[in-house]
């Protein structure tokens, strides 16, 4: 059961208790980490350990380079006959280079998987989980989100888990200037009605300020009319992709009133729609913004770091669910997992790739990539330690998000095709006013009929 108001509304102390514990296997940052310890009564096996040195060569797009090189430095010291080889790429890069090493002569041991749109296309080529995971030992799958693992599952065409999940990002969420609000004596709107209320207040007494600015591209609108329908229909865009709902189904044609209502109020301004790429996240890094409705991959801004090495006016930063639109309705984001760790049929060195994908996804090298906030880590008990955010905001803000982001409901990956070649325009066409809900449910499965 989704229980967000637990999650956002829980006690500092508790939070404090939850999120200052790292990952079983003990601190980073260039100090040996134990591997996990199987909990009682499990089967082990004792680890296959290599007969030589072995240098593993690792390939990735995701998480950033820096990230990942803090958990292999404290993974090569724990395990000193094996070095790791990474090189990261671009992820539009990534997804074609990937697929032409794996038929090539590219000997790779592990390898980063995009797992809702990269999975079928080199599943083929790389080693069911199930032949290599007990080569580590102890039950370390099962230590990480089940929604997590059947979702990686459900990204292969036969249903069996070919890489191991690493993180998972969501949206859409609201961060926003917790200097700004405070000084408005405002608190972090939990509802549309709300949100409304400050936006006015805003206009009023700040006119030099925006009080909520976003993407108008239509993947980013795409988040957020889905966002607002997971929050009374956790599954509809699961649902309508499957083809087990209608569009024009009465579950769509309340979201896109509801997804309408919010420019219709002027709860979200419509010039805000001209907005591209990074401009709407520049704006509010520079003060010149209240409110940022963007997905979790913005949460770097939370930490401590971030402000050291960017510069931005923004003292500081919170986080939050998007505020619910209708009556009875829950906060929620559709999630998706970004990275999946998986072994190559052609690794030679199985056994060592299997205790580096453990370190990484299950064990103490999660600590150390996790830090840089671009994904929620799958590990279940994982909880950020408290000295990565800049602000109690922040942390606070971010323990919510990573529950609702582990709650499960929808996959957060259109179809590109149709986004692209209806769906966009039309999500697009309700916020700027110039159709209504049901005429755009109607065209929607009109052009979803035609394309199938």
């Amino acid at each position: 059961m989704r229980d967000t108001a637990r999650a956002f509304a829980m006690t500092t102390a508790a939070l404090a208790l939850g999120l200052t514990a790292c990952s079983a296997g003990g601190p980073v940052d260039g100090r040996p980490v134990a591997q996990s310890v199987p909990k009682a009564g499990e089967k082990t096996k004792k680890p296959e350990k290599p007969a030589g040195p072995v240098t593993l060569k690792y390939w990735t797009f995701s998480p950033p380079e820096a990230a990942l090189k803090r958990a292999i430095t404290a993974f090569e010291q724990a395990n000193p006959g094996i070095e790791v080889e990474l090189r990261t790429f671009a992820e539009a890069d990534y997804r074609k280079r990937l697929p032409k090493a794996l038929d090539g002569d590219e000997a790779l041991d592990v390898v980063g998987v995009q797992v809702p749109t990269m999975t079928r296309a080199v599943a083929d080529r790389l080693r069911p989980v199930d032949d290599w995971k007990d080569k580590v030992s102890g039950g370390w799958v099962e230590e990480l989100d089940e929604s997590a693992v059947e979702q990686t599952k459900k990204a292969a065409k036969n249903g069996k888990l070919y890489s191991v999940p690493m993180g998972s990002s969501g949206g859409a969420v609201m961060y926003y200037n917790a200097n700004l609000l405070s000084e408005l004596g405002e608190s972090f709107p939990e509802t549309a009605a709300d949100l409304e209320s400050v936006v006015m207040r805003v206009k009023k007494e700040i006119p030099g300020l925006r009080p909520v600015v976003f993407s108008g591209e239509p993947r980013r609108q795409e988040e957020l009319l889905f966002t607002v329908a997971s929050q009374t229909q956790p599954t509809l865009s699961d649902d309508l992709l499957a083809g087990d709902k209608p569009w024009n189904g009465p579950e769509m044609v309340s979201a896109l009133r509801a997804y309408g209502s919010l420019f219709d109020r002027g709860v979200l301004a419509r010039s805000a729609l001209t907005l591209k790429g990074d401009r709407p996240a520049e704006l509010f890094r520079d003060g010149k913004a209240l409110f940022l409705v963007d997905g979790s991959g913005r949460s770097p801004m939370l930490s401590a770091s971030y402000r050291d090495t960017t510069k931005t006016s923004v003292k500081k930063v919170g986080v939050g669910p998007f505020p619910t639109v209708l009556s009875g309705a829950e906060h929620a984001v559709r999630s998706a997992v970004e990275v999946g760790l998986a072994v190559p049929r052609s690794s030679k060195h199985v056994a060592e790739a299997a205790t580096l994908i453990e370190f990484l996804t299950a064990g103490g090298g999660v600590s150390g990539w996790a830090r840089d906030l671009t994904m929620v880590p799958s590990r279940e008990d994982f909880r950020m330690d408290s000295s990565v955010f800049a602000t109690p905001e922040g942390k606070d803000g971010y323990a919510a998000v990573q529950e609702l982001i582990r709650d499960g409901g929808s996959v957060n990956v259109p179809d590109e095709v149709f986004l692209e070649r209806a769906e966009g325009d039309t999500i697009l066409d309700v916020a700027h006013g110039r159709t209504t809900a049901k005429k755009a449910a109607d065209h929607l499965q009109k052009e979803w009929s035609r394309g199938q």
